[in-house]
């Protein structure tokens, strides 16, 4: 499924909307409690006690109401309220509350125990770097023991962005109203947000427009015909592989065979041949020295280019006439642009912008070095550094790291929340050059297909544990997620 993802201001526009048309916001604060509390019953166990930590304002207010039909539905509750409500709503709430014999503290350093720990402490609005104080009770918060659920967004996350303020607070379930933020898919968020849950309270009217989508699921690639030869599935030439440095090149190679591409030729030095025909017989080999070999770039259906290149002088002036050749004869065809060749890239003297078919596979130092910036502005917002690198140099884009984003031709933009932590290893996105070039060279289809793949490839790889997984193993994952029924 492809869910739409919204800005905080989006949602808040919308929930402004469905009060001007006489709506009430504390009839809505009620609502989304009562649908809160339903979906903690089905997370919780009869005996389970519950503690919920108010903030001052209306995510305080349904973190009140959430503790009033806890109560009634005969949970034991108790609440950290450190400040009274700031809001009529959330001053109602605590209303509710206190007719109830639930027990309110102000006492942050001597919270109750409780299996279940509720963070309703700040909503989406804030924005701002969190004082000393409020960065304590996040600590205090996160120190508690017991399953840690959030209302909206976890406490200190931004909302827009992903990134901590500078701290957060790490729930094991995030229970999002209305609609997904951008901030649970963005820089930090999938070590802090859990399992997310979309609660969907009104109705949108039509005129609040996603910035995203979100792909939680592999694609399924179409079947195959009885009657199919290998020239129906695509030529893929791989170039890249230093004098030096050879593996890039084979592992994106292979990757290109396992998604069943018709025919790969890698184009590469030849102190690399041999080890290539021992491993792979069946892939085709060419000189990177020998400029005729780039002649044949026309038969080609994808070219993947840049793995393991390297950045000496050699380096240099192979990425130039490469590059300049594919300009020149791939301008209508799939081009993958990743490791090395984002490095020369930078210092390129583009004429104009790249071709629309081109595809740009930077992780957030590449991406960092492509804007002239720092890594560390990349990831403060990834979503605007993407739109920066589409507008800077044209083509498409796939900003790789947890959540990765793609930003195809057309300008829209979607998130993989697939992956896991192991697949932070060398070698990794040599082979989703590979595959991208596999499935481009077969299907007229977004980027995403082949980044979803392969963060389920990783996934199905990790099924024994993250920990230790190595790139080269990577193929016979890829032909179990290619082949998806």
């Amino acid at each position: 499924m492809r869910q739409p993802i919204y800005t905080a201001e989006d949602v808040r526009l919308w929930e402004q909307r469905w009060f001007e048309q006489g709506n009430s916001s504390f009839g809505l604060m009620c609502q989304a409690a009562l649908l809160m509390a339903h979906h903690i019953t089905d997370i919780v166990r009869d005996t389970d006690s519950i503690c919920i930590w108010c903030g001052t304002g209306n995510n305080g207010g349904d973190g009140l109401m959430i503790a009033r039909y806890l109560h009634d539905f005969g949970f034991d509750v108790k609440v950290i309220l450190p400040s009274p409500p700031t809001t009529s709503d959330a001053r109602r709430a605590l209303a509710q509350t206190q007719m109830t014999s639930i027990l309110i503290s102000d006492d942050i350093n001597n919270a109750p125990p409780a299996d279940i720990q509720i963070d309703a402490i700040f909503g989406i609005g804030l924005s701002r770097a969190l004082d000393e104080d409020y960065q304590a009770l996040i600590h205090r918060f996160n120190d508690s023991q017991g399953l840690k659920i959030s209302v909206d967004i976890p406490s200190g996350l931004h909302a827009n962005t992903g990134i901590t303020l500078p701290v957060c607070v790490r729930a094991d379930v995030t229970l999002c109203l209305i609609g997904l933020k951008s901030g649970l898919y963005g820089s930090a968020s999938k070590d802090v947000v859990g399992r997310v849950i979309t609660v969907p309270l009104i109705p949108n009217n039509g005129k609040i427009h996603p910035i995203a989508h979100l792909v939680d699921a592999p694609p399924t690639l179409p079947p195959r015909k009885h009657t199919a030869h290998k020239g129906d599935f695509g030529s893929v030439m791989v170039i890249g592989g230093h004098p030096h440095m050879g593996g890039a090149a084979i592992m994106s190679a292979e990757s290109a065979m396992a998604t069943g591409a018709g025919r790969t030729t890698v184009l590469t030095h030849t102190n690399h041949h041999p080890a290539i025909l021992s491993r792979s017989p069946n892939l085709m080999l060419g000189d990177i020295d020998d400029a005729d070999t780039l002649n044949n770039l026309a038969k080609m259906h994808a070219v993947c280019f840049g793995m393991g290149l390297g950045r000496d002088e050699w380096a240099t002036q192979t990425f130039k006439r490469v590059f300049d050749h594919l300009l020149a004869n791939m301008a209508n065809k799939a081009v993958i642009l990743d490791a090395d060749a984002l490095w020369h890239l930078a210092t390129y003297p583009l004429q104009g912008k790249l071709p629309q078919k081109w595809v740009l596979t930077p992780h957030s130092s590449e991406a960092a070095r492509l804007l002239d910036t720092t890594t560390q502005t990349i990831e403060a917002d990834r979503f605007a550094a993407i739109h920066a690198l589409q507008h800077t140099f044209g083509g498409q884009w796939v900003l790789k790291g947890a959540n990765s984003l793609v930003l195809d031709h057309t300008g829209a933009l979607e998130i993989c929340a697939l992956g896991n932590a192991g697949m932070a290893t060398a070698g990794m996105g040599d082979v989703l050059s590979g595959m991208m070039a596999g499935i481009l060279a077969q299907f007229d289809t977004s980027p995403m297909t082949a980044v979803a793949l392969h963060a389920h490839a990783g996934d199905l790889l990790a099924k024994d544990g993250a920990r230790g997984l190595s790139a080269h193993q990577m193929p016979h994952t890829i032909r179990q997620a290619v082949n998806l029924k």
